[in-house]
């Protein structure tokens, strides 16, 4: 490592927060104050360790203090929230300027109603602006006089939190009688920085309406995405929507509960056709393609589609006042959105198994090109820094996001190779049509060696629940060490808990039996050496569904790779983010495993970073003993 000053000759060296950056985190910072200069989006494959949240924030904080720009620091995560506030401290504290920063998260995990806890996110919108509207929001209006200046208390609050940079539940503390949110806004005004949400800038309703709150034009924004190989999902989620019949239900007692008999009539015939058609047109299937017609003619069939909403909207403001929550509102959003046209779009009905027994079916408005709302928004931008440690292919994020000015990044990791043992178990598969009671039991016999031969904890990553139970009852008896089994949508405090458990018997050992894309495979750090070994049992391939054949066919259209970007490379990366869990620092050790022969394939292959350089077992107790022996080279197998 070098000192800053050696490497570095622009303006934002005085921002380092410290003494000596590492040989790729300079190159980051370079790449970055290039692409803002440029005015361009920096694409960036950076794996952990590099020191990027502090190499993108630098330059960025720099060109905003030299040059009134905006930076806007987008995560989905709370912890990353604090680590980029620490992050600016240490610049503030080192450097001597005044950096003004804004933690920004949802409204509804600002507000300080009782009720707000409780609500969907859709809902509590929809509630705070009727009651910022009608003068019921008696913290609005503590925040804000009649001509909308901020009152003496508000301003008050402001000199309270003015000079410190502090995580938004600690400025929410301080926020005493007015509302955290729009005191918020208020101060990101001032802020060199804003911490916030993709939604705030990538919510097809949203953005707009941020930036005119915050007093921001978007061409003085640089935005910086963390975890960007998450952006493009992201962003197609808040583009879909989905209807259930059990909403429709929902609605019709509510409507009747208000007596507003003419509207009840009319949901539950709809409620009835929607039902009858999703009948007949499913019959044995799951799931099939469907129309803008098949939910518009429902509607048209008893009243006309736009009053129908505006009637809907009206009695769901009414529910709202006293439940907090509608089925008529989000009804109404719904419709709102079906007849949007398109190719980036398609709908699907789906029949789904209720946790209440029986079946719910869903018209989903599902979106295949998250460019609808991400290139206008890159388009405008001053610069961006798109950053992540699986952010490969980079060429794919660039087409998905509609990025026309680009510099790219690839980086290799910096932790030191001998700490890393990646090896592929090539005579097993999870591949559908090779499965087998014999498979099973091959996969059961080579996580036993695993489990029982790595010292410490090992988290095993399966493709599905149903393939997890399946090995599972298999190897139970002939393991060493006691078994963690994660459960579905397990709420934040029991994952919280569950992973206190594991850190703890990290000394005599545990298993963490996860799936991929679940609740532990991404977005968490195994630090101090709470996970040994990663293990991914075969490939992360979900079986192609009409979503799946819709994005394959449409990304085909556009791009010529409709199978790797529709199927392939977002489930490998998938894979790399569960498999990167046991290295989360330089002085972790780490056994990887990759239990599929296929991930030697090429089209697999290219998606793994190069620095894990894949070894083919060949005596898996051996090279595990000898890799937990031997704390030095790792010569002999690599």
């Amino acid at each position: 490592m070098r000192e800053v000053s050696e490497k570095c000759n622009f303006s934002f060296k005085k921002l380092f927060p410290h003494k000596a950056a590492r040989p790729a985190q300079i190159d980051f910072m370079k790449k970055a104050h290039s692409a803002i200069k440029e005015n361009k989006c920096l694409i960036a494959h950076a794996p952990t360790g590099i020191g990027k949240t502090c190499a993108a924030l630098v330059p960025a904080v720099a060109h905003s203090i030299e040059n009134g720009t905006k930076v806007i620091f987008l995560t989905s995560r709370h912890a990353q929230h604090k680590i980029v506030i620490e992050t600016l401290c240490d610049m503030k504290k080192k450097s001597g300027f005044d950096i003004k920063v804004t933690d920004l998260i949802g409204r509804k995990w600002l507000c300080n109603l009782p009720e707000s806890e409780s609500m969907t996110s859709g809902d509590f919108r929809e509630y705070c602006s009727s009651l910022r509207k009608e003068g019921r929001c008696e913290y609005h209006k503590r925040t804000y006089s009649d001509t909308m200046a901020l009152t003496d208390q508000a301003k008050r609050v402001m000199e309270k939190i003015d000079g410190a940079i502090m995580h938004s539940e600690d400025a929410k503390a301080l926020c005493d009688g007015v509302c955290p949110y729009e005191i918020f806004l208020e101060r990101a005004k001032k802020s060199n920085v804003i911490i916030a949400d993709y939604f705030h800038m990538f919510h097809p309703t949203m953005y707009k309406n941020f930036l005119a709150k915050t007093g921001t034009k978007i061409e003085n924004v640089i935005l910086i995405v963390d975890e960007a190989h998450n952006l493009p999902m992201r962003v197609r989620s808040l583009l879909s929507i989905q209807l259930s019949d059990r909403q429709v239900s929902g609605a019709v007692k509510e409507a009747k509960e208000l007596d507003e008999d003419e509207l009840a009539k009319d949901l539950e015939f709809i409620y009835r056709k929607l039902s009858e058609n999703a009948h007949r047109m499913l019959k044995s299937d799951e799931e099939k393609l469907i129309e803008i017609s098949d939910v518009v003619d429902c509607v048209e069939e008893t009243t006309e589609y736009n009053y129908f909403i505006r009637d809907l909207k009206r009695v769901a403001e009414i529910v709202r006042c006293e439940k907090k929550r509608s089925f008529l509102g989000g009804i109404a959003g719904f419709l709102e959105r079906w007849k949007e046209e398109g190719r980036g779009y398609v709908r699907i009905l789906k029949r789904v198994q209720s946790k209440r027994g029986g079946y719910i079916y869903l018209y989903v408005h599902e979106c295949l090109d998250p460019s609808i709302a991400t290139r206008e928004v890159f388009d405008s931008l001053h610069s961006a820094i798109l950053m992540s440690g699986t952010l490969l292919p980079l060429e794919m994020y660039k087409n998905l996001l509609g990025i026309s000015k680009s510099i790219e990044l690839k980086q290799d990791s910096p932790f030191p190779k001998s700490n890393k043992l990646s090896l592929v178990v090539k005579d097993v598969t999870t591949k559908y049509t090779m499965r087998s009671r014999k498979e099973s039991v091959k996969i059961a016999n080579c996580l036993v060696q695993i489990i029982n031969y790595t010292k410490g904890n090992v988290g095993l990553f399966f493709p599905s629940y149903s393939m997890r139970d399946e090995i599972y009852d298999i190897l139970a008896g002939s393991i060493e060490k006691k078994a963690l089994i994660e459960k579905q949508n397990m709420a934040k405090k029991e994952k919280l808990e569950f992973l206190r458990e594991f850190a703890a018997l990290k000394d005599e050992g545990a298993v963490l039996f996860a799936v991929v894309g679940a609740n532990f495979s991404e977005g968490i750090s195994y630090d101090g050496k709470i996970m040994n070994a990663s293990v991914l049992v075969g490939l992360p391939l979900q079986r192609p569904d009409i979503l799946t054949g819709a994005l394959i066919k449409f990304y085909d259209e556009r791009f010529r790779k409709g199978w790797e970007y529709g199927y392939v490379f977002p489930s490998m990366n998938r894979a790399v983010q569960a498999a990167g869990r046991c290295i989360r620092s330089e002085k972790d050790r780490g056994l990887i495993v990759f239990m599929d022969g296929r991930y030697l394939w090429e089209n697999y292959r290219k998606v793994i970073p190069k620095d894990y350089e894949l070894v083919v077992s060949r005596d898996l107790k051996k090279e595990i003993s000898e890799f937990f022996k031997d704390r030095g080279s790792l010569d002999g197998y690599l």
